[in-house]
């Protein structure tokens, strides 16, 4: 009987060993618990451009909206050049479709960062796979860990350690293409998944911030602007009913006839009913333009940009992180989509659902001079 009963503790403690080595050696040693990593010839694809990117003195960076700042470089370099007697070479390493943890990946593979870094993007965050929904809890738990100050300093001296205090996830590791993610996640999932790119985007930009200022260079974000007038692509299913999809109708019809008086407090009702429904804040925003109410207007379709279910842009979410983290780290900053939504009962604002017209973009760059010639002046 005894024999029988050490045969047996031996037999569990030899699967709970078992299982113990198995989930300890199927976690990767990290600092900061990012759910993904480069593989080597994503690394060999950007080494390419280093030399061009390292002799620069200002690097603008981000996904397309940094790209279409490559349409006014020359205006740049021309207006420096009547401040400055050399004008400083400017390089455009932006991508479409290129979300913060490849900008961050790819200046970390630097020797030599710029003097001065341009940051404008949070437009495609969700454009790529990089995370799995189904780990939301473990991505919550580690970096609430990773804010644990007497943790993260043990996993400093000890990287092994975060094997112990990081929960396991699955990993994604991503090549030098970006692959367009097929998102078929029901509405409840498409919320938590943009909810956990918020988390995931705040620590990135936080990263930047550091590999900045540890580099002895210089940051200036430039928020997204956002073009409030289009409407949501997509409600999240959970947030609505037959019952509001009737009433969303007939407020609509309102808004037609120009009965703005009677949609509006019908719409504000919708939208404490249903919080997170974009098309009924979309419809208050159209009220509340019509009433002339310029400032609930602006802030009820940002939250339709935010509760949209489908990520095809970015939102109101990733501009408030990055002001906040602005403000926070004391990092230059240009509100370009506060300058947008200022304007926003205007005609004619973009081009498109993504890019403002050419006279906004000049009127932005305005701004984002004064901040370069700032920089300029101190390190010249």
């Amino acid at each position: 009987m005894i024999k029988k009963f050490f045969i047996s503790v031996t037999i569990l403690l030899a699967l709970a060993g078992g299982y113990a080595y198995w989930s300890f050696s199927a976690k990767r040693t990290l600092i900061t618990p990012f759910p993904y990593a480069f593989n080597t010839e994503a690394q060999k694809a950007i080494e390419s451009e280093h030399a061009d990117v390292q002799s620069s003195k200002i690097l603008i960076v981000g996904d397309r909206m940094g790209a279409a700042l490559s349409a006014y470089t020359p205006a740049i370099v021309d207006e420096l050049a009547k401040s400055f007697k050399t004008p400083p070479k400017v390089y455009n390493w932006s991508r479409a479709h290129e979300g913060l943890h490849r900008t961050l990946f790819k200046l970390k593979s630097l020797k030599k960062i710029p003097s001065i870094v341009i940051y404008h993007g949070a437009s495609s965050e969700l454009y790529e796979r990089a995370f799995s929904v189904l780990d939301s809890s473990a991505i919550s738990k580690n970096f609430a860990a990773y804010d644990d100050e007497r943790i993260i300093s043990l996993i400093i001296t000890f990287p092994w350690l975060s094997k112990v205090f990081y929960n396991k996830m699955e990993y994604f590791d991503l090549g030098p293409k970006i692959a367009e993610y097929q998102n078929q996640l029901p509405g409840p999932l498409k919320m938590q998944e943009k909810e956990i790119s918020f988390k995931l985007f705040n620590y990135e930009l936080r990263e930047l911030i550091d590999l900045i200022k540890d580099s002895k260079s210089n940051l200036i974000l430039i928020t997204t602007p956002l073009n409030l007038e289009i409407p949501p692509k997509e409600v999240c299913s959970q947030s609505t009913s037959n019952t509001v999809i009737e009433l969303q109708q007939e407020i609509e019809q309102m808004i037609k006839e120009g009965n703005y008086k009677t949609a509006h407090p019908k719409a504000l009702e919708l939208a404490g009913e249903t919080y997170s429904n974009a098309r009924t804040f979309y419809l208050l925003g159209q009220a509340s333009l019509g009433l002339g109410e310029l400032q609930m207007a602006r802030a009820a379709l940002q939250q339709a940009s935010a509760f949209d279910c489908t990520a095809w842009r970015g939102n109101a979410v990733y501009n408030a992180i990055m002001k906040s983290e602005a403000k926070k780290r004391q990092v230059m900053l240009v509100d370009f989509d506060q300058y947008m939504a200022s304007a926003l009962s205007k005609e004619g604002l973009f081009i498109d659902d993504i890019f403002p017209q050419t006279i906004f973009y000049q009127s932005m760059l305005v701004d984002l001079m004064e901040n370069l010639k700032k920089l300029l002046s101190v390190n010249d």
